[in-house]
Order: C-alpha cells, then structure tokens, then sequence
C-alpha cells in the first residue's frame, strides 16, 4: 500500500514536472501562458521548442532504463546498463564517420542536414545489433556476450580514437559536442520517428517479462513452464538494442539513466514482480530525465549538457545504494 501511495505521488509530480519544463528556460513563461496564449512569439517557442524538448525528454527516459532493466536481468549483473554491448560505441562511431571523414572526401555540405547524425548514429547501433544477435548464436554464455560487447567497444573508441588523431579541431569540436548528448533541437517529423521505434522497443520489451520472471527461479524452471530460453534472450538483446539505438541517435550518449533509475526502484520495491518493477522503471525514468532537464535549463550561464547533469547527480545515488546495502546485488 506504501509502495502504490508513493507510486501515484511520483506519477503526479512527474506529470506537474512535464509541464513545468514549457516554462523555464532563457525566457520564462508564466504557468497559464501555456495553455492560452495570445503572443505568436510565446506559443511559437512553447510549441516548437519546449513542447518537443520535453516529449524527447520523456522519450529517453521511457526507453534507456527499460533497456537498463533487460540488459541487468538477462546478465544478472547490476552494473549492466545499455552501452555494455557496445551499441553506444558503434553508434559514435557512425557520427564519427559521418564528421571525421566527410569532411576528407568533400561532402561537408551533408553536415547541415539535421537527419544526418541521426541516420549514421541508428546505422552503427544497427550493425552493432546485427554483431550481437550473431554472437548470441554462436555463445551461450552471458558473461562471455558481455566480454565480446566490452572487446566490440574497445575496438570502436581505438577506430574513432585514430579518426580523431587525423582531423582538425573543429570536427573534434563537432563530435564532442554531440558526445555531450542534447535533449533539444529535434523537430516534429523527428519526434514521431523516434516515438515510433521507443514504442516498437517498448512494445517488445514486455513479451519478455513473463520469461525474465521465470529466469529468476532457474533456467530448469523457465523451461518447465514452457519458456524458450534461447528466444527470450534474443528479445531481450533485441528491444534493449532498438530502445538504446533510437535514444542514442536522436539525443547522443546520455550517461547514468539505464544503469542508475533500475538500481533505485529495485532499492525501494525489493520485489521479484517484473511487472510491477517495469511500471516502477518506466515511470521512474520519465521523473528523474524531466527533472535533470529542468535543472539543465535553470543554470545563469546558459543551458548544460545533459550528460553533465546526469553523470554528477547520478554516479553518487548509485554510489550511496550500492554503499548503504539497500538492495542486494545478485
């Protein structure tokens, strides 16, 4: 009963914390005005800046804790988090392809496209997707899968590392810049693009908790009960890599999410309720991204980087949990 009062409690907060990112920012906003405005120059910056802001917001925060949540589940393992396979890396190493060596072969003018980055980035995480569904066929051990993912982005800093070596300045700038990760700048046509495939991610993503639940009591378990081991590992590795994929390409790396907001619910539940827990994560993410958003947008000096924000509030919960024994790791 606890844990359903502070679940609506969260719920409303969270959906007070989405409206109250459309008024701040560099210009503040009063509260009704976002509702009725008569100013152009108002609705059009709520509607067409803040407004899509907020839904990317809550699209990463829906998307890189649910792939946290797999990927911990299927390794057992709580320092498991969305990049351990190596998707985030491949998918860096599509921009850096994109910014390190266009520039060599003459096709700079590409860069000013805004579906560009976006399209090198899905490219890489797809490819690192194709990899692994390759290896997980070919190993059926789930902590060598994590060392080939560990080996997978070694390989990938090494290639992007020499790109980097060979460029000018300003193409180094452009790919740190986007290696910040960024909540804003994506239009409507991108937002629905990028709903879709969290969606798709989603969508798959709870065909697999009935089998994650049976994998807690045993593999000999789960298959008594009828649960294809082998399939519910692929659909595992599968929306967690459509889910990170998507969020990787249309906002750049975003630290800490998927491996922190599970550690949290988990701390607070201490349930083997998948479903519950999956309620717990999604919700939880949405909060926690919409409320770093916010404290980006609320710095003098201009708006931080996301990455930022996540990496100095986040490592210290996750730090504190892990310190204080809250939740047990398995």
């Amino acid at each position: 009963m606890k844990e359903k009062r502070l679940f609506y409690l969260i719920f409303c907060l969270t959906i007070f914390l989405f409206f109250f990112s459309l008024t701040i920012g560099k210009v503040a906003i009063p509260f009704a005005d976002i509702f009725d405005s008569t100013d152009e120059v108002t609705r059009n910056l709520v509607l067409n800046y803040r407004l899509p802001k907020s839904i990317t917001t809550v699209l990463v925060g829906l998307s890189l804790p649910v792939a946290g949540f797999l990927l911990q589940e299927l390794f057992k393992n709580p320092l498991a988090e969305p990049s351990v396979l190596g998707i985030t890396s491949m998918s860096s190493l599509g921009v850096a392809i994109v910014v390190f060596l266009f520039a060599l072969i003459g096709l700079d003018v590409w860069l000013n496209n805004p579906w560009i980055l976006i399209f090198a980035s899905f490219i890489g995480s797809l490819f690192a997707l194709f990899l692994i569904l390759l290896l997980a066929n070919k190993v059926t051990s789930s902590a060598s899968l994590v060392i080939l993912g560990f080996m997978l982005s070694g390989i990938t800093v090494a290639i992007i590392g020499l790109l980097q070596y060979f460029s000018t300045s300003e193409k180094i700038k452009t790919f740190l810049m986007w290696g910040f990760g960024s909540l804003s700048g994506l239009s409507w046509d991108q937002i629905l693009v990028f709903a879709l495939f969290v969606g798709i991610g989603l969508i798959l993503s709870l065909f697999t908790l009935r089998g994650i639940s049976a994998l807690l009591l045993g593999e000999k378990y789960a298959q008594s009960v009828g649960i294809n081991i082998k399939k519910i590992r692929l659909l595992i590795l599968f929306s967690s890599a459509i889910l990170t994929a998507s969020a990787t390409a249309f906002t750049g790396p975003i630290a800490f999410i998927g491996l922190a907001v599970p550690h949290i619910c988990r701390s607070i539940l201490k349930t083997g309720d998948m479903r519950m827990l999956f309620r717990w994560i999604v919700l939880s993410g949405v909060f926690v991204m919409l409320l770093f958003s916010i404290i980006t947008d609320m710095f003098p000096f201009g708006t931080l980087p996301i990455n930022i924000i996540t990496s100095l509030f986040g490592a210290p919960i996750v730090i504190s949990i892990l310190l204080n024994h809250k939740y047990e790791v398995r």
